[in-house]
């Protein structure tokens, strides 16, 4: 008869434990010092090995011939417990004995010393489950028991244990089992039952266990039932449920690429195959998990514990969404997730999710409006939504406007290109607006105005595209779309000026930010390797650049700031300083 591996390979001493060094650790030294409690409580999720780690701990306090603390498992004491042969250790299941009579049955028995061993052990597992009357019952046993009783109470549920019980405890914390510590135990039980399997079908098991390493060995148990004499990755998914990796990447990219038939023909063919929508949405939410943890820490590897490549693929992922949408699809799928549970049509509720997750037009909470108002400053910087600021324009494009070919619709103001037509075919130049075409030099109009460096602006013109090159490279996508419309650059001297147009002037507060300017002005002189002063300035704004001595001007700073916003703003200025005086 098939023995299951959890009860086969179930630890026998501390050192196989595994991942809860804090406590054995506490419990070895307890034994060496001869500092042994009277009660101690262990708590924590299934399948971490508090009941495990009780019947070692009963072995080793009597065990006659034990080493570095550890039970021997070969003395008569310690045989007689392995084999549950043994009346001085005694396992109790408290979701079957939680009575008061069961207790006062304990205490009756607890007045008698031990037959062979040392100590009288008596483990209590889910003493959660005893009832009130039960809980009294054992206070003042439990409090003042003989020398010779050690209690080890087990729960996963220590909020329901009186605290009047837990003060009289030693409590230890089981933590859930790493996967990394999961992926060695099950590597160690595959190589002695000979087995192959492959590392992501392994991953797969451990990251569905949730840290319970009893549950990630039983569902390897079912896998090698299941396979050939190799545990395979596609295996295993068939055997939980789950969704493979791959087709979750391309559901997760469907939704952040706004993609909503495609993400819901990829969630129909999921339920076609039968996948457990539940099981669905959970899988969702840890991928999205995932992909955050990629956006928001830099140590993501050690949290994953995935393949490089997939963690590759989850930082990729990550570049391509914002953090505030990462928030709202969590907690939409969060709120799926408890709506499945008791719906009867599981379906059309995960299909309008999926629909609010890739088009967030469909909510009305503050994520999803921030969400629509990113989206709409990134039509607008792709050159698919144009602007329009000067009274003229709005004059001109107030009225709904189609033209028959479908070049461009405009709306009060806004004018959209259908078709993203910029200023030639090439696709570069939509990018980047300093080509032959349209990079427009103006010639000096005044001999007060310094010489205008033709050759230093044809210079840039030919390494612009290196700039904006640069700008994508360093995932600066706002002033890679807005730099690309510059259609012209002035040299002055050793001053850059770069021009930017008037419709773009929704941006002014992100391109005069500290940081945005400090950014532009290293790329701009790293590229091309130089050392401009650069300033950034509208189309309308700039109106000439005069140089003049300090001997000739009295307020230098009243010539440079003509020089950036003009002579009007100084009018105001200088009227204000007559009043006042």
């Amino acid at each position: 008869m098939h023995k299951a591996f959890y009860r086969s390979y179930r630890p026998v001493k501390f050192d196989e434990v595994v991942g809860q060094t804090h406590i054995i650790q506490t419990l070895k030294n307890q034994i060496k010092n001869e500092n042994i409690g009277h009660a101690y409580l262990f708590t924590g999720t299934r399948g971490t090995g508090k009941t495990s780690t009780a019947k070692i701990f009963a072995r080793a306090v009597n065990c006659t011939n034990s080493h570095d603390q550890e039970p021997c498992n070969e003395c008569d004491n310690c045989r007689a417990i392995l084999d549950e042969n043994t009346i001085d250790v005694v396992e109790i299941d408290a979701a079957s004995n939680n009575s008061v009579d069961d207790v006062r049955e304990l205490r009756e028995n607890v007045k008698y010393s031990p037959v062979t061993c040392k100590y009288k052990v008596y483990i209590i597992d889910e003493v959660h489950m005893l009832s009130q009357g039960a809980f009294n019952a054992l206070l003042k046993t439990l409090e003042e028991p003989p020398k010779y009783v050690i209690f080890i109470l087990a729960t996963t549920e220590p909020h329901k244990i009186p605290a009047t019980i837990m003060s009289r405890c030693q409590r230890f914390d089981f933590k859930r089992v790493k996967n990394t510590d999961i992926i060695q135990r099950m590597k160690f039980i595959l190589s002695e039952e000979n087995i192959e399997a492959e590392e992501n079908a392994l991953r797969l098991i451990a990251s569905n266990s949730g840290g319970a390493l009893r549950d990630a060995i039983s569902i390897l148990d079912q896998c090698v039932s299941f396979s050939n004499g190799k545990i395979l990755y596609n295996d295993v998914v068939e055997i939980l449920g789950t969704v493979n990796i791959e087709e979750m990447f391309s559901l997760s990219d469907f939704i952040i690429k706004s993609d909503t038939k495609n993400a819901l023909y990829l969630l129909n063919k999921f339920i076609s195959y039968g996948k457990d929508i539940r099981i669905l949405v959970n899988d969702l939410i840890d991928h999205f998990r995932n992909i955050m943890v990629c956006k928001v820490s830099k140590e993501f590897d050690e949290i994953l514990s995935l393949p490089s490549e997939i963690s590759e693929k989850f930082f990729e992922q990550a570049q391509n969404i914002e953090t505030n949408t990462l928030i709202r699809i969590l907690n939409v799928l969060s709120d799926v997730y408890e709506k499945v549970k008791s719906s009867s049509n599981q379906r059309v509720i995960v299909e309008v999710a999926i629909m609010k997750l890739a088009n967030p037009i469909f909510e009305d909470n503050q994520e999803a409006l921030l969400d629509r108002i990113k989206n709409l400053e990134k039509l607008v910087e792709s050159g698919k939504i144009t602007l329009y600021t000067n009274s003229t324009d709005e004059n001109k494009f107030s009225n709904l406007q189609e033209s028959s070919n479908g070049e461009n619709t405009s709306l009060n103001g806004v004018q959209t290109n259908k078709y993203d037509n910029s200023l030639d075919n090439n696709s570069e130049s939509k990018a980047g607006g300093l080509n032959d075409n349209n990079f427009e030099n103006e010639s000096s109009s005044s001999n007060e105005q310094p010489k205008e460096n033709i050759e230093e602006e044809k210079f840039i013109k030919e390494n612009w595209q290196r700039i904006l090159k640069k700008f994508k490279e360093d995932k600066y996508n706002n002033i890679y779309g807005i730099m690309g419309s510059v259609k012209k650059i002035k040299i002055y001297s050793d001053r850059m000026f770069i021009i930017i147009p008037d419709s773009y002037s929704f941006a002014a507060k992100r391109l005069t930010a500290d940081e945005t300017v400090e950014y532009i002005i290293n790329t701009v002189n790293l590229v091309l390797n130089k050392n401009y002063k650069i300033k950034i300035v509208f189309e309308s704004n700039f109106t000439g650049v005069k140089f003049q001595d300090e001997e000739d001007k009295e307020d230098k700073g009243e010539s440079i700031l003509k020089e950036l916003v003009g002579d009007s703003i100084l009018e105001v200025k200088n009227s204000e300083k007559d009043n006042t005086n």
